[in-house]
């Protein structure tokens, strides 16, 4: 079988210490090509510059560029005929997202926002725990996604490149919101948010209530770091450390509280990117997965776009 050709737009250190790796080794994908400003080659990947990058004909093109190039970037993916795999936040504002949704629908290609923590083990035994009929009692929800002031030549402090905590951090905590919670039924919704600003969002917290239960989300830097979510139930809480962001080596515990006493459930840790490409690999072309991740995306980017206003 011929490989998936694969363009990479602007890698930086998280492309090449997290992705690269699993596309260079993909039985999959092939990356044939580059766009980048510095005239720096990864292996012997033929760099290019913007014009060429897109006539070349790519099956997919995975956007690691700074987040106020990506719509830019996806727009001209998809007319160029590829398949759009996009880091994080796949766009902050949804002013032109109908467009992109009905473009990629309209070449019949798939648009995805890589939220590799979704692929997880630990995320599908949350997914089941809140399809579990006897678990239809639940209060609230508390996650962290927080760590300490970076140094600051971090890209996330580059407001022209429209960084920021809230876009970094916060977009896990948008995606768990839109994925699992806001798809319950739900009445008299009411959504407060804080945020600590200083050229760009370095810290907040989102809080929502309803009439079935309460979510409370805290993100940002300058903080001690926490990467977790905790789910309480009429009788029962639920705490996973690391659900976000995982090393390889991390053990995945997760603690049910429960009449007076604590178990332990041990997840097995697995790659979580190896994973979310797996899933693209397997179902990229189908015309329900398409749809259901054009879904995903416009509730995220809704969600971000109220945080971001």
């Amino acid at each position: 079988m011929r490989k998936k050709t694969i363009g990479i737009v602007g890698p930086g250190d998280h492309f090449k210490k997290k992705i690269y790796p699993i596309l260079d080794n993909s039985h999959f994908f092939e990356i044939k090509g580059i766009l980048r400003k510095r005239n720096k080659k990864i292996a012997n990947i033929k760099n290019f510059n913007e014009s060429q990058f897109f006539k070349d004909k790519f099956d997919f093109i995975y956007i690691s560029s700074p987040n106020l190039t990506h719509e830019k970037y996806i727009i001209k993916s998809l007319n160029s005929g590829a398949h759009v795999i996009c880091e994080k936040p796949f766009l902050i504002r949804k002013k032109n997202l109908k467009k992109i949704v009905e473009l990629a629908r309209k070449k019949k290609k798939l648009i995805f926002e890589a939220f590799m923590f979704m692929y997880h083990p630990a995320y599908q035994f949350v997914e089941s725990l809140l399809k579990d009929k006897k678990n239809n009692n639940l209060k609230y929800v508390v996650s962290n996604f927080r760590y300490p002031s970076l140094k600051k030549n971090n890209n996330r402090y580059k407001k022209k490149e429209g960084n920021g905590f809230l876009n970094d951090a916060g977009a896990y905590l948008v995606a768990l919101e839109a994925n699992l919670f806001e798809k319950i039924k739900q009445k008299n919704t009411l959504f407060f948010t804080q945020q600590i600003k200083k050229n760009i969002s370095l810290r907040g917290n989102m809080y929502i209530t309803s009439n079935k239960f309460n979510r409370f989300y805290f993100w940002g830097e300058g903080q001690n770091y926490t990467n977790n979510l905790e789910i309480f139930f009429d009788k029962k809480t639920i705490y996973i450390d690391k659900f976000y962001s995982k090393l390889n080596n991390d053990k995945i515990v997760i603690k049910i509280f429960e009449n007076n006493k604590i178990k332990k459930k041990l997840i097995k840790n697995v790659n979580q990117f190896k994973n979310m490409f797996k899933m693209i690999e397997k179902n990229y072309n189908k015309k329900l997965f398409q749809e259901e991740q054009r879904k995903k995306i416009y509730k995220q980017v809704k969600l971000l776009t109220k945080l971001n206003n």
